[in-house]
């Protein structure tokens, strides 16, 4: 019980700094698959290629979502199970989670695989980008099955009490896949398909190496064939707990979908800027999100606890760790735009200028988006959900309008000024609502545990 009996008396920085490293981690791993993919695909092939992996990014994006739609049910219900010290419910759980992947995940490979012409004339391919981009997302989505499997088994390995293990199983596939790409791209010389082929046996291996450890006496979890039958309402449980995180999955798709349309219209290197864009801001944001997320089950312990001193310090070391992060490295970009263009391509000095003009205006975008993060995940863990949900999705809602109408207006610098301008309202919101929240914390203990609990009830109303 010590592990858990330190989230209320361990110093705080120390226990925050302790929380966020595997989550930031976790975090840049994610998002160094991308950007390695794209410095890839854009050296070793060419803008069109790289302009082929973005079209067919809101498409593979459909099968993270999939997954974390399971991980989130599955991870939730598994971890009730394990806190009443119920296994054989636990592995039920994992069980029907397990058999769902493989469902879904096959629906959505044959969907993508049948309609991958039209779907990628949807995200904007036409020409020689939408010949490349066709074998690439039906080669990608050959592996959507173990893709899935993998997001919701990542998650049965940290309600273990293996957040480590978990980042460590990621890690592995995240050096497989560009280590297979490379040798495909510069080695074998097959483009483009090379590294959908080396991401397709990344994600092959990596679901082994799952199976692998829940297979072992390592895990407290086993897969068993009993377990792997239909059971309806199990099913619907765990589909119900996971449905938001799937709503943020699709509705970041139809994000990159408008904004690869609005870059439709300077044609391929408009696409490819826009890819490179999405990549660099990603890669920069999660650092801050890994310790908002960090921040969360802090937070929530400690307000359970009623120790708001705890609660308000936690905030405010995650609000200027998380504002120092996102404005520092939105600075650096800044100073180097034209560098950070040239890892994408050897030789189109075309793209090189587009993005180094874009990219500095994206960076305000990355310095503003910390504060409503981390007021949304501070909600998230108050279990106010009305004011996370507007602050987690009214940014995205609002870039689908912009990232339609500002090119019309503006030509291709709408599409780099559309983040900042979603960016900045709820930039302004989340401030406002983390003073009001500050000044709640600042009162006597008593007092403010009163407050917050009446506002998480007006919240709930």
């Amino acid at each position: 019980m010590k592990h858990i009996e330190r989230q209320g008396t361990a110093p705080v920085g120390a226990l925050l700094l302790q929380y966020s490293l595997p989550a930031v981690a976790g975090f840049l791993g994610s998002a160094l698959y991308q950007l390695v993919d794209r410095i890839l695909v854009g050296r070793g092939v060419g803008t069109e290629a790289m302009a082929a992996v973005t079209c067919a990014y809101p498409l593979t994006m459909l099968g993270l979502g999939v997954g974390l739609w399971l991980g989130t049910g599955t991870g939730s219900k598994i971890s009730t199970a394990l806190g009443q010290g119920d296994i054989d419910e636990g592995e039920r759980v994992l069980g029907q989670s397990l058999r769902l992947s493989f469902q879904l995940g096959a629906l959505l490979a044959l969907a993508l695989i049948v309609f991958a012409r039209p779907l990628l004339r949807l995200c904007s391919a036409e020409g020689a980008v939408l010949e490349m981009a066709v074998p690439f997302l039906r080669i990608i989505a050959a592996g959507q099955v173990f893709l899935v499997a993998i997001v919701g088994m990542g998650s049965i390995v940290r309600v273990q009490g293996r957040p480590v293990l978990s980042l460590l199983f990621m890690t592995f596939g995240n050096v497989l896949n560009a280590l297979f790409a490379a040798i495909a791209i510069f080695g074998l010389g097959l483009g483009v398909i090379g590294a959908a082929i080396g991401t397709g046996f990344a994600v092959c291996l990596n679901f082994l190496a799952y199976v692998a450890f829940l297979q072992s006496r390592a895990s407290a979890l086993h897969i068993r064939r009993r377990h792997l039958g239909a059971d309806r309402a199990l099913a619907r449980s765990i589909l119900s707990l996971g449905a938001p995180m799937l709503l943020m999955q699709l509705l970041g798709a139809v994000v990159f979908l408008a904004a690869n349309h609005g870059a439709s219209t300077a044609g391929a290197r408009g696409v490819a800027a826009v890819g490179v864009f999405n990549t660099v801001a990603l890669f920069l944001i999660y650092p801050p999100l890994g310790i908002a997320q960090a921040m969360q089950p802090l937070v929530a312990f400690n307000r359970g606890a009623r120790k708001p001193e705890r609660v308000r310090a936690l905030l405010g070391r995650t609000l200027t760790a998380t504002s120092l992060m996102g404005i520092s490295a939105a600075g650096l970009v800044c100073l180097f735009p034209g560098a950070v263009a040239a890892w994408f391509t050897r030789t189109d000095t075309s793209l090189i200028d587009i993005v180094r003009e874009g990219l500095p205006w994206v960076m305000l975008s990355v310095a503003l988006f910390s504060v409503p993060a981390t007021a949304a995940h501070y909600y998230l863990a108050v279990q106010q959900v009305r004011p996370a949900g507007l602050l987690l999705l009214g940014r995205q809602l609002l870039l689908i309008p912009l990232f339609s109408l500002l090119p019309l207006a503006l030509g291709f610098s709408g599409l780099y000024l559309a983040p900042a301008l979603a960016d900045l309202p709820f930039a302004i919101l989340g401030a406002v609502l983390m003073r009001r929240e500050w000044r709640a914390l600042s009162e006597p203990s008593e007092v403010a545990v009163d407050v917050a609990e009446a506002s998480s009830e007006v919240a709930e109303a």
